[in-house]
């Protein structure tokens, strides 16, 4: 199926395995180009010699950092031309029961999955609506909408 994204560019974030890795490999069949970032430097290495491999016709541009932060934000968004598509995505906090999370459980959660989506939307919106083409994929936990006992920070 094509649609019609060929020559686009897409920030995918967590993209060295699972959910972010399968958005990144769908995103090259289409002819996406790819920023793909990810903490570990290794898995995410050997995703983007994969995708190259796979798809000649795309540029990959792997970029090692962490995505919740912000010195990871900015790098990630300074290696990518322009961002028409944006994948969030962050490793989902440790399971375990909630009476033995504090506040900085809690706080590190909220920031990975909630606010840290919020800021790569808010640098890239304007950018997506001057070029009349933008789409966000926001990707969480099935907890939160399904919840879990164990999951209680994603829950939350």
């Amino acid at each position: 199926m094509d649609l019609g994204l060929n020559g686009r560019w897409a920030l995918v974030c967590a993209a060295s395995k699972g959910l972010g890795k399968g958005c990144a490999q769908a995103l090259a069949r289409e002819g996406v180009n790819l920023v793909v970032t990810a903490r570990g430097e290794d898995a995410l290495e050997a995703t983007a010699a994969e995708l190259r491999a796979l798809h000649a016709g795309i540029t990959v541009i792997a970029v090692v950092g962490d995505i919740t932060t912000p010195e990871g934000r900015s790098a990630a968004l300074a290696a990518c031309p322009q961002v028409d598509i944006l994948v969030t995505n962050a490793g989902g906090p440790p399971p375990g029961d909630f009476r033995q999370w504090g506040r900085d459980d809690w706080l590190r959660a909220l920031d990975a999955n909630m606010l840290t989506p919020i800021e790569l939307i808010k640098a890239c919106v304007d950018t997506m609506a001057a070029r009349g083409f933008g789409r966000v994929v926001n990707i969480t936990s099935a907890a939160v909408k399904a919840p879990l006992d164990i999951l209680g920070l994603s829950n939350g």
